[in-house]
């Protein structure tokens, strides 16, 4: 199996098997209606992304860092058909809600539960770690987290959860 961000259209492409040819379709998309279609503009619900770039599958959760919408998005199974919601979001309160998108209209301080700019998403099958760009930090889940804003054990590369200074 192979999933690519494909950040500028706001999907992420899934090949059930690596492909042997150059220009081999995906077998499914997410964040889109269908492989033609674009929202425009983006909205923010359990179906949707706005700049998704890091993706990761451990065994079958697949994931997804929501990158300007501020989120994790979880699936507790790899998705098998086209624009599949996902099960559950970290970094918001619910799936309809993210940041103002103008960052510099709207303060988004740094707590273990919320995100800015994820831009990686990894797991070991036992921990789960996000790459918080906009918080300077990396998320770490202790265990692999199960439901909605969850809230991250630890960060590094800060003090405490509620840190955000460059470092």
């Amino acid at each position: 199996m192979l999933a690519v961000a494909d950040t500028d259209n706001n999907r992420v492409l899934i090949w059930k098997n690596i492909p042997q040819s150059n220009g081999a379709p995906a077998d499914v998309v997410l964040g889109q209606a269908d492989f033609k279609s674009v929202k425009q503009p983006p909205v923010v619900d359990n179906k949707s992304f706005r700049g998704p770039q890091g993706v990761w599958i451990q065994g079958t959760r697949f994931y997804v860092a929501d990158t300007q919408n501020h989120r994790g998005m979880v699936w507790n199974s790899i998705p098998t058909s086209n624009n599949q919601p996902a099960d559950f979001v970290l970094g918001q309160p619910n799936f309809n809600t993210a940041p103002q998108p103008d960052l510099t209209k709207s303060a988004v301080d740094a707590h273990a539960n919320n995100m800015l700019n994820p831009v990686a998403v990894t797991s070991d099958g036992i921990r789960l770690f996000v790459t918080d760009l906009g918080h300077n930090r990396v998320l770490v889940w202790n265990s692999i987290p199960t439901q909605t804003q969850q809230p991250s054990d630890l960060a590094l590369g800060q003090p405490d959860t509620n840190g955000a200074i460059s470092n």
